[in-house]
C-alpha cells in the first residue's frame, strides 16, 4: 500500500490551521503544519503511552476502574440517564461540553431531544461577555472582538491594543503584525503587565487588574474634556450620551490615576493620541477585559471610545464583519415542561442570549439536588472559580461521564470513562463565521477503542431511543444539512479535505448611515436599553472588584497581593498537553510571576517554590522574580492540575450579567513554605 496524504487541520487550539498528514495504514510518517510549538506535540497526542483508548465505568468514584466494552459503556450511560430522568425528570441531566468546540452543535441536540434544558459549554467562562456587551451595545455586528479588531488596515493611525499579547497567543507570534507594525502605528498598550508588544509600545498603561473600566472612562473624560470626540457622528448616532458625559466627569485624571495606578500624564497622552490620530483602531481580547467581578460593564466602557471617536466602520478603525459563513442551527425544541436553563433565573441576559445555560451555576445546582447527573465531552472542572468545590459537587453526582485522551483530574470524578480521537483520528465539520469551512477527514484509524466526539454522541443518542433525531446515525448527512445555508455542498469540501470559503459581498464603509446600529435604538447606546429592560444599569458603570485592596480592605490586611491569572503561553492551549513531553521539556512548572519589591520583602529568590494562598486554599508554585508586573501585583498561568490557580478564585465574585468569574482580578498572600 502506498503512503496516503491526507489534507486535515491541527485543533492543538482552535485556529484549525491547514496541515497535510502523510501516512501508511495507522502510522503517521511526516505532518507538515504552520511554525507552532503546539503543533510540534499533536504526533506525540496521538501516540502516547499515557493515552487512554479503552472506555471504564466503576459505581462510585471510590471504586475502582473496569474496562468494559462501548456497548457496556454507552447502554450503561443509557439505563441511568433514563432512569434519572423517569425519577426525577430531564431537567435533572446537564450536558456540558469543553473541548472540543466543532462537536456543541450535537450535543445542544440531545440535550434538547432528551428533554433536558441544561446545555453549558465553556463559554460560561470565555468570549461570551464581551459579546453580550457588544451586541448591546453596537449590535452584534461587531460582536465578535469589536468587529475584526485584529485585522490589518494599512490606513490605521493608531492602535488601543487592550490585555492582548499576541506574542504568547495567536500566530505567527512575534511575528504578529501588532508587533511588527509597532515602530510605524502608535501603539497603545493596556496591560497589567509588561508584555513584549507593552516593551515596543509608545504608550504602555500598566493598571491595577480589574480597573479597566475606570481607565475607558477616564480616557473618555480627558477626549470630551479637549473636545476631540467626533461631534457629527455623536449627534446622531449616540443614544444616551448627555447621562454618558454627566457620568465619566468624576473621571478625572486625578480619580482615574489613584483608582488604577496609571499615571496622570499617561492617561492624558493616550487619551490624546487615540483620539487625534483618527482612523484608529482598537484591539481587545475577548477574555482579559471580562474575567472580573464587574468585567461586561468594563467592556462596554472600553468599546464606546471608538464611538467616541468616530472610528467605527472606517478602514483603519473597528469595522463590522462584511464576510460571513454562518452554518445552519441543528438544535431541536426542548421536549417537555419549559424550565429554564442552569442559571437562568440569575443570569437571564445570558441565557437570552446565547441559548445555553450559564456553568457558573452549576455548583449550586448540584449541591441543591437539582442536578443528579452530567453527561460531559473534554470538560474540565478547572474552567470553575473554587474548583475544590466544583470537583466535590461533580464527585456527588449519581453518574458523571467524561470523554478525554488522557487521565485527569475532571476523569478522577467522573464514573464513566469514553476515550477520545485526536483530531488526527476524527473527522469533523468546521464552519467560521468569516467565510470558511473545513471538512477534516480522519488521516488515521484511532488507536486502541478510542472514538470521534460526534461518534459517540450518535452512539449515545441511539442508546437512548433519539437516533431519528440524529439522521439514523449518519454523521455525513448532519454535515449536509449544517452546510444548507452556507452555499457550499460536503462533496465539494471533501474532495481533497481543503478548507473552502464563501465570499459574501462586504458592505461599503459606514453601512449604518442607510440601516443603522443593529441596537433597539438603531443608536449606539451609551445607555443600553437591553440592559436597562433586564434590571441592570444602562450606563457602563466601574465597580471595584470583587476582593480588592479597596472593595474589601479586611481580606486585603492577610491577602495584600492583587492576584491576576490566565495569561498566555505559546506552549499550551488551557490545560491541554501537560502529558505532552514535547511541550513539558520548554514548559514543566506551574510559575508566579512576582515583583523584585514583593519577592524581597518575603525573602524569596528567583526559582524557589512558594506557597499562593487566599482565603479558599493555597497550593504551590515556582517563584518567578520579574518587572513584568508592578509591585503588589502576582500573576500565575492557569491550567496545572498540581497548581490550580483557579482553587484560589472566589465563585461568589461573579460578573452580574455574564457570570463570568474574576480570574484575573482576585486577591492572595505569597510566602515561603
Amino acid at each position: 500500500m502506498s503512503p496516503k496524504t491526507t489534507y486535515s487541520n491541527c485543533y492543538m487550539c482552535t485556529d484549525n490551521c491547514a496541515i497535510t498528514v502523510v501516512s501508511d495504514g495507522d502510522q503517521i510518517i511526516s505532518i507538515r503544519h504552520p511554525d507552532c510549538v503546539r503543533a510540534e506535540a499533536m504526533l506525540e497526542q496521538r501516540e502516547s503511552e499515557q493515552r487512554l483508548t479503552s472506555p471504564r465505568t466503576r459505581a462510585s468514584v471510590d471504586d475502582p476502574w473496569q474496562k468494559v466494552s462501548w456497548e457496556t459503556a454507552l447502554s450503561t450511560t443509557a439505563a441511568k440517564l433514563l432512569g434519572i430522568r423517569e425519577q426525577y425528570g430531564p431537567e435533572s441531566v446537564v450536558f456540558a461540553v469543553g473541548y472540543t468546540k466543532e462537536v456543541r452543535p450535537y450535543l445542544q441536540r440531545l440535550a434538547h431531544s432528551f428533554g433536558s434544558p441544561h446545555y453549558v459549554t465553556e463559554s460560561s467562562c470565555c468570549f461570551s461577555s464581551g459579546f453580550i456587551a457588544a451586541s448591546a451595545t453596537l449590535g452584534k455586528e461587531y460582536a465578535y472582538y469589536l468587529g475584526p479588531g485584529r485585522k490589518r488596515f494599512s490606513q490605521t493611525k493608531c492602535r488601543l491594543v487592550w490585555s492582548n499579547n499576541p506574542a504568547a497567543s495567536r500566530l505567527p507570534y512575534d511575528r504578529h503584525h501588532l508587533l511588527v507594525d509597532a515602530p510605524q502605528v502608535p501603539t497603545i498598550v493596556v496591560d497589567p503587565r509588561r508584555t513584549s508588544l507593552a516593551e515596543v509600545a509608545k504608550i504602555h498603561l500598566m493598571l491595577r487588574p480589574g480597573t479597566d473600566g475606570a481607565l475607558a472612562l477616564g480616557l473618555a473624560h480627558v477626549i470630551f474634556e479637549e473636545n476631540l470626540q467626533d461631534h457629527e457622528f455623536l449627534g446622531k448616532y449616540a443614544h444616551g450620551l448627555d447621562p454618558y458625559r454627566e457620568y465619566i466627569k468624576e473621571f478625572t485624571p486625578e480619580k482615574t490615576c489613584s483608582i488604577t495606578g496609571v499615571a496622570k500624564k499617561d492617561i492624558v497622552a493616550a487619551a490624546k493620541l487615540y483620539a487625534t490620530s483618527r482612523p484608529a483602531q482598537i484591539t481587545i481580547s475577548p477574555n482579559a477585559t471580562t474575567h472580573h467581578s464587574n468585567g461586561l460593564q468594563n467592556h462596554r466602557a472600553i468599546l464606546l471610545l471608538s464611538a467616541v471617536c468616530g472610528n467605527l466602520d472606517i478602514e483603519g478603525g473597528n469595522r463590522p464583519w462584511g464576510h460571513r459563513l454562518m452554518q445552519k442551527s441543528i438544535d431541536l425544541p426542548i421536549v417537555g415542561e419549559a424550565v429554564l436553563p442552569l442559571g437562568g433565573g440569575r443570569f437571564p441576559l445570558f441565557v437570552a442570549k446565547y441559548n445555553e445555560g450559564q456553568g457558573m451555576a452549576f455548583a449550586d445546582a448540584i449541591e441543591s439536588g437539582q442536578v443528579k447527573a452530567v453527561f460531559s465531552v473534554g470538560m474540565n472542572f478547572m474552567m470553575w472559580p473554587n474548583s475544590t468545590r466544583m470537583a466535590k459537587a461533580l464527585r456527588s453526582l449519581e453518574l458523571f461521564t467524561a470523554c478525554d485522551f488522557f487521565d485527569n483530574p475532571t476523569v478522577a470524578a467522573a464514573t464513566v470513562f469514553f476515550p477520545a480521537a485526536t483530531h488526527l483520528e476524527r473527522q469533523a465539520l468546521i464552519t467560521w463565521g468569516e467565510g470558511r469551512a473545513q471538512y477534516r477527514p480522519a488521516a488515521v484509524p484511532p488507536r486502541g477503542e478510542a472514538k470521534g466526539d460526534t461518534e459517540l454522541i450518535f452512539d449515545i443518542a441511539g442508546h437512548l431511543g433519539l437516533e431519528e433525531q440524529f439522521w439514523g446515525g449518519d454523521i455525513l448527512a448532519s454535515f449536509s444539512e449544517r452546510l444548507k445555508t452556507t452555499g457550499l455542498r460536503l462533496d465539494d469540501l471533501a474532495k481533497d479535505g481543503r478548507h473552502s470559503t464563501v465570499d459574501v459581498e462586504a458592505p461599503g464603509e459606514r453601512a449604518y448611515l442607510k440601516q443603522g446600529f443593529g441596537t433597539p435604538t438603531g443608536k449606539v447606546e451609551f445607555v443600553s436599553t437591553e440592559l436597562e429592560k433586564a434590571g441592570y444599569d444602562g450606563l457602563p458603570t466601574y465597580r471595584e472588584p470583587f476582593w480588592s485592596p479597596v472593595s474589601t480592605p479586611d481580606i486585603a490586611r492577610d491577602y495584600p497581593l492583587v492576584l491576576t491569572s490566565g495569561g498566555r503561553s505559546n506552549n499550551y492551549t488551557h490545560s491541554q498537553g501537560r502529558m505532552l513531553e514535547t511541550l513539558t521539556a520548554r514548559e514543566p512548572e506551574a510559575r508566579l510571576q512576582i515583583h523584585a519589591e514583593d519577592a524581597k520583602a518575603r525573602d524569596i529568590q528567583d526559582g524557589d517554590w512558594v506557597e499562593a494562598s487566599s482565603p479558599l486554599g493555597a497550593i504551590g508554585l515556582k517563584a518567578w522574580v520579574t518587572d513584568v508586573v508592578p509591585a503588589g501585583v502576582v500573576h500565575a498561568l492557569h491550567g496545572w492540575a498540581d497548581a490550580d490557580i483557579n482553587e484560589l478564585i472566589p465563585d461568589e465574585g461573579l460578573d452580574p450579567i455574564s457570570g463570568f468569574p474574576p480570574f484575573k482580578s482576585s486577591l492572595c498572600q505569597v510566602r515561603k513554605p
